[in-house]
């Protein structure tokens, strides 16, 4: 399995490293609150609880009934923690957001690397798949404004890891579990995100044409998709000229002509948009352009010249001479996918039963 991800430079080190790191004094609170419970005691939830009053937020009511493993590590919190809490920023709202549903679900949580400083770097100014603005406020019980904008695993049959999370708007998350509320074109973008984080045959990935481009960070499994986002992002620069010249000697002799008819449809759109159009129109611009019957038919065209193993080292090759740009990564198979879980379709390897009953609405 490959792997194409977009990487931000190294960040600052994070301050809260895992969900349940404390100082002694913070642990010896915690096994006392275990020893003086009557309940059967949940390590993950309590921690889960513990973290929410560690940032003064409270948890849903419904995970705050007498009993609740939930409960009792905000409550043990609350007693330790007192007023000497951290700020409550969107991110950390975000990442004890779901942790909270991962344990509701069951589902595996790569907690090491899934932070509130990596939930920070996701954060975008527009939901990839609606486009509209978004909200960045801090999430409580009350905010569920449809412009708020969530994190959300695109594979659902991997875990909360990164490579595996994107931000989008409540509206856009909301209406891809009840399947509504969006239109074609968006629907589109959001079965595209889906794709790109789900291991495909090579046929069927090249099959289905790009809608959007990837958020920062997310790990692109199939190198068909790769290569269309490669081939998308060197209109997004300066020097596109010399760029698709350093990526056409890469390409094979078989399949120059096919390359070079593509690119020069590529170029045609992103010249009608103007060079000095905002970003954020070249963005969309160039992923509309995908839906374009001749864009269509000249991928296809060139596509069907590329094996898999050609289309992977060509992309391969691409990235490590810098024509992706200096945020793009190529990492290998368990790299990409690590912490994912894929094993188990995305499930913690040890349930004994649900916690409490799953939740069909989105809450950040």
């Amino acid at each position: 399995m490959t792997q194409f991800a977009l990487n931000f430079p190294d960040a600052l080190p994070e301050v809260i490293a895992r969900p349940h790191a404390g100082s002694p004094f913070q642990e010896r609170s915690k096994r006392l609150a275990l020893a003086s419970g009557d309940a059967p005691f949940d390590r993950v939830g309590f921690d889960i609880g513990w973290d929410y009053a560690r940032h003064r937020l409270a948890p849903s009511p419904d995970h705050l009934h007498a009993g609740h493993p939930v409960r009792q590590g905000w409550q043990a919190g609350r007693a330790t923690f007192g007023t000497r809490t951290q700020r409550p920023t969107h991110a950390v709202a975000q990442w004890l957001q779901l942790r909270l549903e991962a344990w509701m679900h069951g589902r595996a949580f790569e907690e090491v690397r899934v932070t509130p400083r990596f939930l920070s770097q996701l954060e975008v100014t527009h939901c990839p798949v609606t486009r509209d603005l978004l909200t960045h406020e801090v999430l409580t019980q009350g905010s569920q404004a449809e412009t708020d904008g969530v994190i959300v695993t695109l594979n659902e049959g991997a875990g909360v890891a990164a490579g595996n999370l994107a931000m989008m708007s409540r509206r856009a998350a909301l209406a891809d579990l009840e399947g509504d509320g969006l239109d074609l074109n968006a629907r589109q973008r959001l079965v595209s995100l889906r794709r790109m984080t789900t291991p495909l045959s090579h046929a069927e990935a090249a099959a289905h044409p790009l809608s959007v481009l990837p958020p920062a960070r997310v790990h692109l499994l199939n190198p068909a998709h790769a290569l269309q986002v490669l081939l998308t992002r060197l209109f997004m620069g300066g020097a596109y000229a010399r760029r698709m010249a350093d990526l056409g000697v890469l390409v094979p002799a078989r399949a120059r002509r096919p390359y070079a008819q593509l690119m020069s449809t590529l170029l045609a759109r992103r010249l009608a948009v103007g060079w000095s159009a905002h970003a954020d129109r070249v963005r969309h611009t160039l992923e509309d352009a995908w839906q374009h019957p001749l864009v269509l038919q000249r991928w296809a065209s060139f596509i069907q010249g590329l094996s898999l193993a050609c289309c992977e080292r060509l992309v391969q090759r691409a990235v490590e001479r810098g024509l992706a740009g200096p945020q793009v990564r190529w990492l290998n198979g368990v790299e990409a996918t690590d912490g994912w879980a894929l094993e188990t379709s995305g499930r913690c390897e040890h349930i004994d039963a649900a916690p409490v009953a799953p939740s069909h609405q989105v809450q950040s």
